[in-house]
């Protein structure tokens, strides 16, 4: 067997999400591949795609909302001009198919939807092929796409989906596959010394992202101010000027920061709950550890969706300027039967084992095609 994934990199999600279930598959002995669609049309017009996506959503995430909400209600827009891009990425991509034997295509982003679904239509190919959709909700021009099977984070939108045109049989609502590591849930207390924090007070997780999205200036002062007893841990990803600026400040509370991690999961094991960007692989790695989420600075779009399916859904408390970060924090420690309605939420949404399951899936599926043929 042999298995594509087709990913795009805006942000790193799309990413992630390919590669917990191309990690799977490996182990399974089965011969996988990635593509970065448009890196491997042209390197320069990659790094575009990936670059316009980052400024857009730090510095105008309003007019990424709105090319979002242009886009979802089906009028000409970005997701338009990509898919006329990918008229010209066809013939590369089907080259890479052909010459590769490829059985099965596993496509994390809807650009890559658009074009397997322009192949098929062609005729040009046929091979099981399955979207996986990152975020908790239908992102747009999905629904324009003729996939075998779509991947879907919850039952909860099964709703939305075949509303929106897809059809009830081809949905998998098995969660946002991720790596398997998050599997593991440590015991907090001796994460909490493993990584150097006081085992006997609460611990908030700020994490915003990769890139460090959002005013983590502003978003730590205010978590700083609240009268609540507990420590912070802040990771910054790659914004360092953010983390430079907060290692010359002082604080009230204990307090580490951190750049870039390679060890998310050690420190959500660690913490008692996270203040984050609502991002669907962050937040559906929060899910998988069982831990409560308070949401801050959403990209208007795919996030704001998210925001409204989880807070709906009572896996989180949003921030918002008439319900401010320390409200939330006050409301999330004062109140211990809140704490535990949330993780009852969050254990009911946390689905950690999509990875394995779509692997077995795209198996299984293998297995029967392979006794149709004989």
């Amino acid at each position: 067997m042999k298995v594509l994934f087709l990913s795009v990199t805006a942000g790193n999600g799309h990413n992630s999400c390919a590669n917990a279930i191309r990690d799977y598959l490996e182990e399974k002995g089965e011969k996988t591949y990635i593509l970065d669609i448009y890196g491997y049309i042209n390197k320069m017009l990659g790094k575009s795609v990936s670059e316009i996506y980052n400024f857009s959503i730090a510095k105008i995430p309003k007019v990424f909302g709105t090319l979002y909400d242009i886009e979802e209600h089906n009028k000409v827009g970005v997701c338009s001009l990509m898919d006329n891009i990918n008229r010209l990425a066809c013939k590369k991509i089907n080259e890479f198919i052909k010459e590769n034997g490829i059985d099965t295509i596993v496509t994390t982003h809807v650009f890559g939807g658009q074009l397997i679904t322009r192949l098929k239509r062609k005729k040009k190919i046929d091979v099981l092929s399955i979207g996986v959709v990152t975020d908790f909700t239908l992102h747009p021009h999905w629904e324009n796409t003729r996939l075998d099977y779509y991947v879907i984070p919850d039952e909860g939108l099964m709703r939305q989906c075949i509303k929106r045109g897809l059809k009830e049989e081809t949905l998998l609502p098995i969660g946002i596959p991720l790596n398997l590591k998050y599997l593991e849930r440590r015991d907090k207390r001796e994460s909490k010394i493993k990584l150097g924090f006081n085992p006997d007070k609460p611990l908030v997780f700020v994490m915003m992202g990769s890139m460090g999205h959002g005013n983590i200036s502003a978003i730590i002062s205010e978590a700083d101010s609240s009268n609540c007893d507990y420590q912070l841990a802040i990771v910054c990803g790659n914004n360092k000027r953010a983390k430079t600026r907060l290692e010359k400040r002082s604080f009230n509370k204990e307090c580490k920061i951190y750049g870039f991690v390679d060890n998310v999961d050690e420190f959500m094991d660690a913490a008692d709950c996270i203040i984050t960007k609502p991002g669907g692989l962050t937040v559906t790695e929060s899910l998988a550890k069982c831990l409560p989420m308070i949401y801050v600075d959403p990209i208007p779009g795919q996030e704001l969706k998210n925001v409204d399916f989880l807070v709906n859904n009572g896996a989180g408390i949003y921030v918002t300027k008439n319900y401010t970060l320390t409200d939330a924090l006050d409301q999330f420690f004062r109140y211990p039967e809140r704490r535990d309605e949330m993780k009852i939420c969050v254990e009911r949404l946390s689905k950690p084992l999509a990875a394995k399951t779509l692997g077995d899936f795209i198996l299984s599926n293998l297995d029967k095609t392979t006794n149709n043929k004989e």
